[in-house]
């Protein structure tokens, strides 16, 4: 059974990751911090657990050995990854060069990376071939994993995940993540899931950058983003709080990633209909 590593296995992405491995028969190993939550793990029988830190190298070694694929998810996000920069430094940057270090020789790497890397991209669609101009801290750790695996000669799939969308029942941020006026375009937690998977045990998908996000139906602006998700929930449009200045979020052009990795599953509409549902079913 081939064993694949994933580290911030236990976080949103890394779990519903995890499930569709498991269900490929694939031996899955999640790493992540002792203090998070491995519950969903355990009446997986395919799956097991490494706690640990990427800062350390005796439990990073251990989660890596044996390993002929590792999904790498674990990161410093905003707004933490700006107020404490050091940290992220320590587990973006350095954890992501002690991961390669620690792997087999053999083994593929999938790396999550971000369009943080494009920073402020509003006019057209954005192509893979954007200028990474990041204009936050989180945004630059990531365009240096990306130097720093491609210089490595390890055989690695790069994914540039757009914001993710999560099925939950959330707090409305205050503010958004970007303005009225902004090109949004995110996806769906189970649709980047699929495309992450889709890379594993897949030769194909190595030397590649791909670009993950929603697909047409996600085009929208800040404002109707926004008022989509306060409509699903039941809140006034009025609530609605936007930045001042643009943020990274943008369109992108995925054909190629749809085209090879067979993602999008769910439109926006989709997603929101979830919340919906999922709000109904929480005030009975």
């Amino acid at each position: 059974m081939n064993v694949v590593t994933i580290t911030g296995g236990a976080g949103n992405l890394g779990r519903a990751v995890a499930l569709i491995l498991a269900a490929r028969d694939y031996r899955v190993r999640l790493f992540d911090l002792p203090e998070v939550d491995f519950g969903f793990a355990e009446d997986q029988p395919h799956m097991e657990v490494v706690q640990g830190d990427l800062r350390d190298r005796a439990t990073l070694t251990d989660a890596c050995r044996g390993a002929e694929w590792v999904v790498h998810l674990a990161a410093v996000m905003p707004p933490l990854s700006e107020s404490n920069q050091a940290l992220a430094q320590a587990v973006n940057v350095q954890g992501t060069r002690a991961l390669v270090d620690a792997m087999p020789p053999e083994a593929a790497l999938v790396l999550a990376s971000s369009v943080a890397t494009y920073g402020l991209a509003q006019k057209g669609i954005v192509g893979i071939d954007h200028p990474q101009q990041p204009i936050d801290f989180y945004g630059k750790t990531k365009v240096q994993n990306e130097r720093d695996v491609l210089g490595s000669g390890r055989p690695s799939a790069i994914l540039r995940i757009s914001g993710i969308s999560v099925p939950a029942l959330l707090e409305i941020p205050r503010p958004w993540f970007f303005t009225r006026d902004q090109k949004v375009e995110f996806v769906h937690l189970q649709d980047a899931a699929l495309a992450v998977a889709n890379c594993v045990g897949n030769p194909k998908a190595l030397g590649h950058i791909w670009q993950i996000a929603g697909g047409t139906s996600w085009r929208t602006t800040g404002q109707g983003y926004a008022e989509a998700i306060c409509q699903a929930f039941d809140v006034l449009l009025e609530s609605a709080i936007y930045l001042d200045k643009p943020n990274w979020p943008a369109w992108y052009d995925t054909d190629d990633s749809q085209a090879f990795l067979d993602y999008q599953r769910h439109t926006f509409n989709d997603f929101v209909s979830e919340l919906h549902a999922i709000y109904q079913e929480a005030i009975g």
